[in-house]
């Protein structure tokens, strides 16, 4: 079974919980820290014990309302360990990739000062169906945007100057401010194939926006406003 983030939330908590104490882990604790049913969690650690991330081990309840009951606890394997480090180390080369591509794209908006904007759109419009990181797709299309902006009004400038900041409050904001960037280039003269493209890729950039993390979320966004920086 694929490793989801739900269960990926599970195996670094009570890895967590193991390495503060050294101590087999009750699945209440689990539950605690992530904010679930005991029972949701005991049942989680289950299948994760049947996949044979997690070894279980009985105690004795020392607790005078139960006492001599035994108690089932959880401990992590080695396969657990081998699992949260390739994830951490994805996470590294991810991040690597990310700081690449996004002084690339900030570096690309020179072009426009050349007016080179025309060149660039293509260039990138190329590009983007090949991509496989969510994040560095949600980054292309926002570049995309923005190097067309030029063409727009003042009014229509402003607008998506306050968008920008919606933009803040989280993945709805971002998907408003993509939505209301190509509404205010359906209004301007723009192209008719400059306009159908920016309609799919509307599509591509919410698939891809609801595969972000939170933390890529806030890159995302940190992106938005360094680009915006470059060209109003």
């Amino acid at each position: 079974m694929a490793i989801t983030k739900r269960r990926l939330d599970f195996l670094r908590n009570i890895k967590q919980l193991y390495d503060a104490t050294g101590l087999p882990v009750h699945y209440a604790r689990v539950a605690e820290a992530l904010g679930v049913s005991k029972w949701s969690a005991y049942e989680m650690l289950k299948n994760l014990e049947k996949e044979g991330f997690l070894d279980r081990q009985y105690e004795v309840n020392q607790v005078e309302k139960n006492p001599g009951r035994a108690m089932v606890m959880f401990l992590p394997t080695h396969k657990l360990d081998q699992v949260l480090f390739a994830k951490t180390l994805d996470s590294k080369l991810k991040s690597r990739e990310w700081e690449q591509e996004k002084e690339r794209l900030l570096s690309l908006f020179d072009e426009l000062r050349k007016g080179n904007g025309k060149a660039l759109f293509e260039q990138l419009a190329t590009e983007l169906p090949s991509l496989e990181n969510p994040l560095i797709s949600c980054a292309y299309i926002i570049t995309l945007l923005v190097s067309q902006m030029q063409i727009l009004s003042e009014n229509s400038l402003r607008l998506l100057e306050n968008m920008a900041v919606e933009a803040r409050k989280g993945p709805v904001g971002l998907a408003m401010f993509v939505g209301t960037a190509i509404g205010s280039l359906l209004k301007s003269a723009a192209p008719i194939s400059l306009v159908a493209q920016l309609s799919d890729f509307f599509s591509v950039f919410q698939n891809n926006l609801i595969a972000l993390t939170k933390s890529e979320e806030d890159l995302l966004q940190d992106f938005l406003e360094m680009a915006l920086v470059k060209v109003l």
